[in-house]
């Protein structure tokens, strides 16, 4: 006859010594049913079920300037999606940019969109992808929010407001 197998703590162990044991074998499952997932539930500065936007932010302008740079981080935590475009009643369009190597510097070219890889964070940055904010209604004032939503392949949409920095804290962001 087989010995008979026991697992646990024995019946005549110290309540403390049971507990050890528990954890032992709870811990280390709660660690495999929890590894590589990604906690949507974080705290971001706007989210619309899977794609969260951080740190959008945009410099003041001056009296008859027509562009402005805008920069931000989009985190997807779903599948695949696209930024197709943004709206914004202060400036007449909002364009999808990105910063490429040129023969001398870096040259600026127009996008009709940006793919967000599914479980992804891509961070709009001078030298990368960026906004352009067109046609200014008005001057960018420090301190202000500039109301946008984004638009996205899915159909998704995202209100998303841009913080108007100090200039010299828009790039070092």
């Amino acid at each position: 006859m087989p010995p008979e197998v026991r697992t646990g703590a024995p019946r005549n162990a110290p309540p403390a010594e049971k507990m050890l044991r528990r954890l032992a074998i709870v811990v280390p499952l709660v660690l495999l049913l929890t590894a590589g997932s990604v906690c949507p539930a974080q705290s971001h500065d706007f989210q619309a079920g899977p794609i969260a936007v951080d740190r959008a932010h945009t410099s003041p302008s001056v009296v008859g300037q027509r562009e402005d740079p805008a920069f931000m981080t989009i985190t997807n935590y779903g599948e695949d999606d696209v930024l197709v475009g943004l709206t914004c009643a202060v400036a007449d369009s909002v364009e999808l940019r990105a910063a490429v190597p040129a023969e001398v510097g870096i040259k600026t070219r127009s996008l009709n969109s940006i793919p967000i890889p599914a479980n992804s964070t891509l961070d709009f940055k001078p030298q990368g992808y960026h906004l352009a904010f067109v046609g200014l209604n008005y001057s960018f004032a420090p301190g202000e929010r500039i109301a946008t939503t984004l638009k996205f392949a899915s159909g998704a949409e995202l209100a998303v407001e841009f913080e108007v920095e100090p200039t010299g804290d828009v790039a070092g962001r």
